[in-house]
């Protein structure tokens, strides 16, 4: 069973990376777009944050149960676990910070998307550091 839970973990992390990335790259590509493309690809924004808050819901949901299961809770980890923690709660922010905007944009408030390209890298930044925070804590 824990194998699995460990398959699924990273499969989480695959959907969050793959989504987060995916983001930054299209979004980046649309800066130097004609508007009518640019629009076209701005719009695939959203369906690229969900796919990366299903990897963190995933990451999170499976992360709890391995500490739980694997490691007898959160007693037996050393600073650079809590270090992963932090950088994984900031991503998570991020993440709900980028979804919060969303919701503004599709109400209208298009003055909204500016935050945009400040959470992306924040969330960008997060999640390679929580991954190698988790590399050093788990080697």
């Amino acid at each position: 069973m824990d194998d699995f839970i460990l398959f699924l973990h990273f499969f989480g992390l695959m959907l969050g990376s793959a989504g987060g990335m995916a983001s930054g790259i299209l979004m980046r590509k649309a800066m130097s777009m004609p508007a009518d493309q640019a629009q076209t690809i701005r719009g695939l924004g959203p369906m690229l944050a969900n796919v990366a808050a299903v990897g963190i819901v995933l990451l999170w949901i499976t992360g709890l149960i391995m500490v739980w299961s694997k490691y007898d809770g959160f007693g037996s980890f050393t600073w650079v676990f809590w270090v992963k923690i932090v950088f994984v709660v900031l991503l998570t922010i991020a993440e709900i910070l980028i979804h919060l905007t969303y919701a503004e944009i599709k109400k209208g408030n298009r003055a909204v998307a500016a935050r945009l390209p400040k959470l992306g890298p924040v969330s960008g930044l997060s999640a390679i550091l929580a991954v190698l925070f988790a590399a050093i804590a788990f080697h």
